[in-house]
């Protein structure tokens, strides 16, 4: 039995047609790679741009926030919820109300935040080790 050693050629108008679908899937890719590279790019600048606001806000929160600190605000609302407590003790009717603003807990004794400790102190505790 004689086995051909080309395979068979296929006729030519099926070859062109081969030739012109593969240049179109060509194409598609390349069109389908520059759409995805101009929309990840997009996305970049976008989420670029968020981040900027986002660190133009915290730094403008932060000075806010220094200057709440620093004008007496907190003492202030320390006192007001104090005061609010007295009158509810004395007042019933007032405890759902301060209950809602304030919370169920008493105001703090002592300040939330404590100085920070001298230098000295560690000092002392590491050459004493």
């Amino acid at each position: 039995m004689n086995i051909p050693s080309d395979p068979p050629e296929a006729p030519r108008a099926f070859q062109n047609d081969l030739e012109v679908q593969y240049a179109s899937l060509r194409r598609l890719v390349q069109a389908t790679a520059v759409a995805v590279l101009i929309l990840t790019g997009t996305v970049f600048v976008f989420v670029y741009r968020q981040v900027v606001l986002v660190r133009r806000q915290t730094a403008e929160l932060v000075r806010y926030l220094a200057e709440v600190d620093r004008s007496g605000v907190p003492e202030f609302v320390e006192k007001v919820r104090t005061h609010f407590s007295e009158y509810r003790k004395t007042h019933p009717d007032f405890n759902p109300i301060y209950t809602h603003f304030f919370g169920t807990n008493e105001a703090p004794l002592t300040p939330k935040v404590s100085s920070a400790p001298s230098a000295g102190t560690n000092a002392t505790t590491k050459s004493a080790q």
